[in-house]
């Protein structure tokens, strides 16, 4: 059965806005904005621009670019609750990132913010690996990592299956690292962990808008972009009715143990980190190890909207629709080139030439509704 809504105990009916859009041309902006306003007619409530020039009275319901980070956002939205924005909020921005999913590499300073407890109690969820805010941090993790096998080394910040590369020497890691190093000798962090081959890459996530909740299990795709460079070409959800641990029930085999993973992480951060979110996604990953072992792992969380979040809204309104529907298949696609022309049920979030990445196509469709 459906929980009530939180947004039911809202006292004023505000608008839904944006938080962090900067008014650029980017795709990742304006597919964003048009995520937004998905979201404010599934609400049947208004769209008016971003949180930041807010000033009315009525509380307003935020889709915020990046996952919340302390009171970041509390002279516009004060409090917020799961009901109250699409996403997720922590204390400290480092706990946002995929930074805390391994330690800290070899004798780097702690710092007083680090939840160095968090990958500590997860590390059998994840791979193998070290987060290291220095050259010579990940020089002494990459020495250690390379002892068992070929590592990848990934930015922080690094999105879309881009910005990471793998090293299988020592040679290759001092210059994986060097391209990494900025004039002053200082980076965005890098996560530094044990690499696997024949991979398969999966979303195992949760979203609650609107009284309407639903769990998803999916597979990643890939593309050639522009550049001819491989990257993230969307996703394939199956998107079930109710929660993650509803979906745990329905599965089995592989697709069941990726899945428990996934809300094994989910609930490790709910105790460990505070997290408070409406929308919860982990990508996780299959493949095979040095010695030629299957393994499973969690790779890092996204407790803001994603590459999949336009799959995830169009479930929501299959079942919003159809009381008695419980499954659907919904996709995220993006897709480089001139010629590209998106089907005629596709949800364009984004059609046009982004500044740096060239011509693009970003939408999202239901295939299967059953």
């Amino acid at each position: 059965m459906e929980q009530a809504s939180p947004l039911a105990r809202h006292r004023d009916d505000g608008p839904v806005l944006t938080w962090g859009c900067l008014g650029l041309d980017s795709h990742d902006e304006l597919s964003h904005i048009a995520l937004t306003r998905r979201v404010a007619d599934f609400l049947g409530k208004e769209y008016h621009g971003r949180l930041e020039d807010y000033r009315c009275s009525r509380r307003p319901y935020c889709v915020p670019r990046a996952t919340l980070c302390g009171a970041e956002c509390s002279p516009h939205l004060p409090y917020p609750g799961e009901g109250d924005f699409l996403g997720g909020q922590v204390s400290h921005p480092m706990a946002a990132t995929k930074a805390i999913v391994h330690p800290l590499a070899p004798d780097e300073a702690l710092d007083p913010t680090w939840p160095g407890s968090f990958a500590r109690v997860a590390a059998d969820l994840t791979l193998p690996g070290f987060t290291a805010t220095t050259s010579r941090g990940a020089i002494a993790a990459g020495r250690k990592l390379l002892q068992a096998g070929d590592i990848r080394i990934k930015l922080v910040s690094a999105s879309g299956g881009t910005q990471q590369q793998v090293a299988t020497s020592l040679d290759e890691l001092f210059y994986v690292i060097d391209t990494l190093t900025g004039d002053d000798g200082l980076f965005d962090c890098l996560v530094l962990e044990e690499n696997l081959t024949d991979v398969r890459t999966f979303s195992v996530g949760q979203i609650m808008l609107g009284g309407v909740s639903a769990a998803y299990m999916g597979e990643q795709q890939l593309t050639l972009n522009n550049q001819r460079q491989e990257v993230y070409g969307g996703s394939c959800l199956q998107v079930s009715r109710g929660r993650l641990s509803d979906l745990v029930e329905a599965l089995s085999g592989e697709e069941r143990n990726l899945c428990e993973l996934g809300m094994r992480f989910d609930h490790l951060a709910t105790r460990h980190l505070g997290l408070v979110a409406s929308r919860r996604n982990y990508d996780l990953i299959s493949g095979r190890d040095s010695r030629g072992r299957i393994k499973h792992a969690v790779l890092e969380q996204s407790w803001r909207v994603g590459g999949a979040s336009g799959a995830e809204i169009a479930a929501l309104k299959a079942f919003a629709h159809d009381p008695d529907l419980h499954k659907v298949q919904a996709s995220t696609v993006e897709q480089y080139g001139d010629d590209i022309v998106p089907p005629r049920d596709a949800d364009v979030y984004f059609h046009g030439v982004d500044p740096e990445l060239g011509p693009l196509l970003k939408y999202s469709h239901v295939q299967d509704a059953r």
